[in-house]
């Protein structure tokens, strides 16, 4: 039996042999931990995982005390990816993201990096001719077919063919799942939906909050998307619209109970998750700056991460006149998603990163966690909206857990995150596909991307 230490082990370039991780292991599913536990990674797959006593290695495995608590990477059911910091999320443990916005060819471009997590891509989202991203500049949103539209992060469709024809185009480029905006007309919406559902495609959709245009330049409310069945809603958009609809006043101090607990027994028939995205509510509901300190790289100098604040304080600083609009979406997200959740209801992670502000790639899902659980889910199931619950979300039973047959996506960590939410902060190594990485090669890493990135954008 070889055994090795990480840095060791990520010191490697033959990565042929089989791994024995050994530590207290979290499978992604149990109340509790294994606390003398044992993962075999052999390729790209995960061959074992479970009590110690019971491992049965291959003769040329390498064996490794990691001294800490063994668990899924982590998901991050919604990011606006960009190669600058795409390197990022792989540093703070974050091993799979659903990319929920980007062009074709900003999309090709990330594929085409050596390290990032695993990219699950929307390409442009669907939106109506009044479409926001219009704010973002002429390159920023496309009709399919005006040969410009692999640049745009917004694709128009005004009519059902129109629609049919964008889905079943996005479906030909390879996306993994279609994005639905705010503006659609519900004939479209309907129509984009029943494409995507005969092609296999989950829909994800965002149809506005108060803080943005949930009353104003939404079409569909969310009892609309959940009748034609969507897969996740994002942001508990579309809600505000819809209890409004329905006779409430959003804005209250107090919201209506019964109200919202018929919008939580629709959500849970309808089998739709909901993605909250905590942080854009809570960063943008404080005064105050937003505390990033003590989440991975947050402590990082260097120009993304010097534009990312850039950017960060001037929307804080602008966004001020909708603070009461956030805190409201806030406290409408937090009552619908402990509903949600109390009825059986699907919950996952996702951060909008860099979205609002003080957002941190990576980093952020750490902090979404906890707000999870301030809102009122236990920390195992804020866990499991990162890990095995985020998997379920996308259709893919292989990743978010520790099992046979699994993902070989380990996230190894000081201390017991069962125990303590915040240990899951205390990076001890990250195992991606069955590569070791050890956090201060993670870091040179990020920099490394950063820069290349940067030189690229000035050129």
């Amino acid at each position: 039996m070889t055994e090795l230490t990480l840095p060791q082990l990520a010191e490697r370039t033959d990565h042929t042999a089989p791994l024995v991780l050994l530590g207290r292991l979290w499978n992604g599913v149990d109340e509790h931990a294994t606390e003398d536990g044992a993962v075999v990674i052999e390729g790209e797959r995960v061959t074992f995982a479970g009590e110690r006593a019971a491992l049965s290695a291959p003769a040329n495995a390498l064996h490794v005390r990691t001294g800490g608590t063994l668990m899924p990477g982590l998901i991050d059911l919604h990011v606006h990816a960009r190669p600058g910091y795409l390197a990022w999320f792989v540093a703070a443990g974050v091993t799979t993201v659903r990319d929920a916005c980007n062009s074709l060819e900003t999309v090709k471009h990330m594929q085409a990096l050596a390290l990032k997590p695993r990219l699950l891509p929307a390409g442009p989202l669907l939106d109506g001719p009044d479409a926001f991203f219009r704010h973002f500049g002429p390159e920023a949103v496309h009709r399919p077919g005006d040969g410009m539209e692999r640049r745009a992060g917004a694709w128009v469709v005004d009519t059902p063919q129109e629609a049919r024809d964008a889905v079943a185009r996005l479906h030909g480029e390879g996306i993994t799942q279609l994005k639905l905006y705010e503006q659609l007309a519900p004939e479209v919406y309907e129509a984009a939906v029943r494409c995507a559902e005969e092609l296999g495609l989950p829909v994800m959709t965002d149809l506005g909050m108060l803080s943005t245009r949930g009353l104003t330049g939404a079409r569909v409310d969310a009892r609309q998307a959940l009748a034609l069945g969507v897969r996740t809603i994002e942001h508990v958009s579309g809600y505000a619209l819809a209890y409004r609809r329905m006779g409430g006043d959003p804005l209250a101090e107090t919201l209506d109970g019964t109200l919202l607990d018929d919008l939580a027994g629709l959500t849970v028939e309808a089998g739709t998750a909901l993605v909250p995205t905590l942080m854009i509510f809570a960063t943008l509901a404080s005064d105050e700056v937003f505390d990033t300190s003590g989440v991975p790289l947050a402590n990082l100098d260097d120009a993304v991460q010097a534009s990312l604040q850039s950017q960060w304080q001037r929307v804080h600083a602008g966004t001020a006149p909708v603070r009461h609009l956030a805190r409201a979406d806030l406290r409408l997200a937090s009552e619908l998603l402990t509903r949600v959740r109390a009825l059986g209801g699907r919950i996952g992670a996702g951060t909008d990163t860099p979205a609002a502000a003080f957002n941190l790639p990576g980093g952020g899902l750490h902090q979404e966690l906890e707000l999870l659980t301030r809102a009122g889910l236990s920390p195992l199931d804020a866990l499991k909206a990162a890990t095995s619950q985020a998997g379920q979300i996308l259709g893919r039973p292989d990743l978010g857990v520790l099992r046979e047959g699994a993902a070989a996506d380990v996230l190894v960590v000081r201390g017991d995150p069962l125990r303590d939410l915040r240990a899951t902060r205390q990076i001890a190594a990250v195992v991606q596909g069955g590569r070791v990485h050890t956090p201060a090669a993670l870091r040179e890493a990020v920099v490394r991307q950063g820069a290349e990135a940067e030189l690229a954008r000035s050129s």
